[in-house]
């Protein structure tokens, strides 16, 4: 249907039947008519008998000329029948006229399917890419993909064929229509220069459109595969990654012998596109799965060979602790950086369509900028608030590992050392609907590792903020201090916020247990602390909490000359 002119006049009687007196649409067809033949044709018989919202096309026609006697003009979305029977979604607009003392209407109509057409890919391009980014199986992915493109076309069969990272082999991707036999024939077959549509495809890295199983020769071998099952056309596109290895195909089935207009070539160029960031985002996660399995295996076997070289239940508990915390290291960078990449990844694809679109001179629409510009912003967001979780992750460890290298020992103020920590916690949290109550008294001299101290209270102070308040929800924290002994110090950091169930207190201390993952979370927070309060600063860390009745935070530290803390002189 290509050769049809998509905006075209027509001349009609302005009577009832609405007979068309001429075209100006030149030599082109109309609707698959030559213009001459539509000489004296009712417009009726151009329309089919209803149109989409359940009106009869001609009685409705009848109705708009008798509107237009009043108004002169008016226009309004219509269907209109090609001559091979296809429905196409128009714009009509009807002008009343004059020729020779007769009345008469100029009817111009503007095909709107190839725009409705870029409408539904965009939007399936929109919807899969949030299927990928926000990690869907690529089974799902691939299934939603190809059943929206075969919701477009009339008597379309359509499949996802992977190729193996051999490069040779097939494996079955997804064709929610096809014959389940057809498709366990094609799994593992190995691809060729006359292996069907789609290995050709995958061999020669180029676009293949076969209009006839039957007698095209690249078919030879697969006749009796394809045929039994009234396959006559098939046009396969080889899917590609991002280094522009070749990946996969997809193919589009018909069961008449016919080949592909330009809606459905544009159809098989999105799809492929689509399909090749879906099939490369779920081989670089599998890759990501693997390296995280193999670290995970790794330490696991690293921390049995030490373990048996352990006598002390202290040891033994310290190594599994690495373990775990090493494994949840791997898993929780795995989740932004992969995020990051997935971003990164639809950006350069888009960057290299509109680059591909500039060079072969085609047009820009306004909108297409806009759109491009908000999906870039949209996807540099998401680049830079992964990347920056994943850095806060690594910052967070490293106060772990770095902690014993930087700590000086200082002669400091108790609650100067409080407020600075507050200071800090106020510089990178919201924290206006908290106040918080220094109870400690001016001239609490210590000697020992402040900044290590501050960086305790710092989370202890943070944690309140961020669980005990969330939400907005304003509160108080209380900072107190007591000697329990002679050479013992309590401090304390109670909080009359939400509280906590037993069994999220009964797990506070464990890396990466957080109730705020997706939200900023690390649950690496009251792990830092813990750590540090019982190694730098030999003391012990504990929590008592409520539900609805608050937290209490109970720091105690040695206050002895040998200690990490000691009562400045």
């Amino acid at each position: 249907m290509d050769d049809m002119t998509r905006v075209a006049i027509l001349l009609v009687k302005a009577t009832p039947e609405l007979p068309i007196v001429g075209t100006a649409s030149g030599h082109a067809k109309l609707l698959g008519y030559d213009p001459q033949a539509l000489r004296g044709m009712p417009l009726s018989l151009l329309c089919p008998l209803r149109q989409p919202d359940g009106r009869t096309s001609a009685e409705t026609l009848e109705g708009m000329l008798a509107e237009l006697q009043q108004a002169g003009s008016l226009s309004q979305h219509w269907s209109l029948l090609t001559r091979a029977g296809e429905t196409r979604p128009h714009e009509l607009h009807l002008t009343l006229t004059e020729r020779d003392g007769e009345p008469q209407v100029a009817v111009c109509l503007v095909d709107i399917s190839r725009m409705e057409f870029a409408e539904v890919l965009n939007h399936t391009k929109n919807e899969l890419l949030e299927m990928v980014a926000t990690g869907q199986p690529l089974q799902v992915v691939l299934t939603r993909l190809t059943t929206l493109i075969e919701s477009q076309f009339e008597g379309l069969y359509s499949t996802v064929l992977l190729l193996d990272l051999d490069g040779r082999h097939v494996h079955v991707g997804v064709g929610p229509r096809m014959p389940a036999e057809y498709m366990q024939a094609l799994d593992g077959l190995e691809i060729g220069p006359t292996v069907g549509s789609c290995g050709t495809a995958m061999f020669d890295d180029r676009l293949v459109i076969v209009d006839d199983i039957a007698t095209h020769p690249l078919w030879t071998h697969y006749r009796g595969l394809a045929l039994p099952y009234g396959f006559r056309a098939c046009w396969s596109s080889p899917i590609h990654g991002p280094d522009r290895r070749v990946i996969g195909s997809f193919a589009m089935y018909y069961r008449e012998v016919r080949r592909p207009s330009s809606e459905e070539l544009a159809a098989l160029n999105t799809v492929s596109h689509l399909a090749g960031i879906a099939i490369d985002q779920e081989r670089r996660a599998e890759e990501r799965r693997r390296a995280a399995q193999w670290l995970e295996e790794q330490v696991q076997q690293r921390t049995a060979e030490l373990l048996a070289t352990q006598d002390e239940l202290v040891n033994s508990r310290k190594l599994a602790a690495l373990g775990q915390l090493l494994a949840g290291i791997a898993h929780e960078m795995n989740t932004p950086l992969g995020n990051a990449l997935l971003s990164a990844s639809a950006l350069r694809a888009g960057s290299a369509s509109f680059a591909q679109r500039m060079a072969d001179g085609a047009p820009l629409k306004r909108q297409e900028l806009v759109d491009w510009v908000a999906q870039t912003a949209t996807g540099t967001e998401l680049v830079e608030q992964n990347v920056d979780r994943a850095l806060r992750l690594v910052n967070r460890f490293k106060e772990l590992t770095e902690g014993s290298g930087r700590a000086v020992r200082s002669r400091f103020d108790l609650r100067e050392a409080v407020l600075q920590a507050w200071a800090r916690v106020q510089s990178h949290l919201s924290v206006e609907h908290v106040q918080l109550a220094c109870e400690l008294p001016d001239g609490f001299m210590l000697h020992g590792y402040a900044e290590v101290l501050q960086q305790v209270l710092e989370q202890l102070l943070e944690n309140a903020c961020l669980h005990a308040f969330r939400n907005g929800r304003g509160g108080q924290i209380r900072i107190g201090a007591h000697r329990s002994a002679e050479d013992r110090l309590t401090l304390e950091v109670r909080d009359n916020g939400a509280g906590m169930p037993a069994a999220d207190l009964a797990r506070a201390f464990e890396p990466f247990f957080s109730t705020t993952f997706g939200q900023g979370g690390s649950g690496l927070g009251l792990f830092v602390a813990h750590s540090l309060a019982s190694g730098m600063l030999g003391g012990s860390l504990e929590l008592e909490s409520q539900p609805g009745r608050g937290t209490v935070a109970r720091l105690e530290l040695p206050l002895r000359a040998d200690a990490p803390l000691a009562l400045a002189t």
